[in-house]
């Protein structure tokens, strides 16, 4: 299995879309392969599933294929357990050439488990 096989098994929802701002969650499955190996006896959603969420949510939004161009920054800050929905909250500036610099906030509940800022550009 492979991490995009993954995205694609977990349950997103895309909560609100417009061409500045998506609302999206994700729901993960406990027998996912990502976890397996991160880590035994105490499975997390690993940092680069968290900044491909946000690029998959990109993607169904607005069907297409993007390619992260560079990680701006991170910070990851709650640890994320199989079983807990994900909300993403991702603000977009699109810029000339078709690059999206995005901003990404997670959360888990009422608590902030990261913060991400990409640019993409369309594949």
């Amino acid at each position: 299995m492979s991490l995009y096989n993954d995205l694609k098994n977990s349950e997103i929802s895309i909560l609100k879309k417009d061409n500045q701002h998506i609302n999206a969650s994700f729901q993960f499955k406990e027998d996912l392969d990502l976890f397996k190996g991160h880590f035994p006896g105490n499975p997390i959603l690993p940092g680069i599933f968290q900044i491909e969420m946000v690029k998959y949510s990109l993607e169904k939004s607005f069907d297409t294929c993007l390619l992260i161009k560079s990680v701006k920054k991170t910070k990851f800050s709650s640890l994320i357990h199989p079983g807990k929905t994900v909300y993403l909250d991702i603000t977009i500036n699109i810029k000339e050439n078709s690059l999206f610099n995005v901003k990404a906030v997670l959360r888990v509940d009422d608590t902030i488990a990261g913060k991400i800022n990409l640019i993409l550009t369309e594949k």
